[in-house]
């Protein structure tokens, strides 16, 4: 995939987050979207991916509000790299 797509598909994942404060962290549809992040970050940066797998499988222990926030810094740490990487 082009890096061209990527800040862009990135930057939709950031926007379609589940709303932390009130989602179950375990269903399936953000089990679903933590699969899409990554698997569209291990397309660019697969260091990243393997972190945001690692706080998913944390999440299944609890402490959603930190892992939650950890997820969405890293994702945004990717999108911002990403971002910085077309301008050039």
């Amino acid at each position: 995939m082009s890096s061209l797509t990527n800040p862009s598909k990135i930057a939709e994942l950031v926007e379609s987050a589940p709303d932390w404060a009130s989602v179950d962290p375990l269903s399936a549809e953000v089990r679903t979207w933590l699969d899409r992040v990554c698997e569209t970050v291990r397309e660019v940066d697969p260091l990243h991916a393997a972190v945001l797998r690692v706080h998913a499988e944390h999440l299944r222990e609890g402490n959603t509000q930190v892992l939650s926030a950890e997820i969405m810094d890293t994702l945004q740490c990717v999108a911002w790299r990403e971002g910085k990487r077309k301008r050039g």
